[in-house]
């Protein structure tokens, strides 16, 4: 098998890491998907669940995500970076039907940790997906059952403070 003489394209700014993953899982190309990950990179999904094997359940994530043959739409919430790190947060959106036909809808926030490289570039270290349903706009009400816990303290504030 021949490999491809066309190199994924690299990041050169922190988000653009998850912009090119974005677009290559868009456009169906795991080979540019993996190129965004270090080797050793750490995936999570919600439910948390991790690996740390590139080669093992990154690849499966990713690949289990192309099958639904659904492009992912992706918007950047923050970015804080330094010299040695970044933390990414961005929402992740997928909508329409998988290959049987049944209706898809993600939706979530997720976070990566991105590191640059010695080439200048900037590959995930660590990523975290949300993966669930989607969410609706406010979380649901707590029934007041489960407020009884001690650390729920509604409505008792004291005094007011004076300085």
């Amino acid at each position: 098998m021949m490999s491809d003489p066309i190199q994924p394209p690299a990041a050169r700014r922190p988000e653009e890491a998850l912009e090119l993953l974005c677009q290559a899982l868009s456009d169906g190309d795991l080979g540019a998907a993996l190129a965004q990950y270090e080797k050793t990179a750490l995936l999570a999904s919600w439910p948390f669940t991790a690996s740390q094997d590139t080669d093992g359940d990154v690849h499966d994530v990713l690949t289990g995500f192309m099958a639904l043959r659904l492009p992912l739409a992706m918007r950047i919430v923050l970015v804080l970076d330094s010299p040695e790190l970044a933390l990414v947060v961005c929402e992740r959106r997928v909508t329409g039907s998988d290959p049987e036909g049944e209706p898809v809808r993600f939706t979530g926030h997720g976070c990566a940790m991105v590191r640059p490289q010695p080439d200048g570039s900037w590959r995930i270290a660590a990523d975290v997906w949300h993966v669930g349903p989607e969410l609706p706009p406010y979380p649901p009400e707590i029934p007041l059952a489960a407020r009884s816990d001690a650390g729920w303290r509604e409505g008792q504030g004291g005094p007011p403070h004076s300085y």
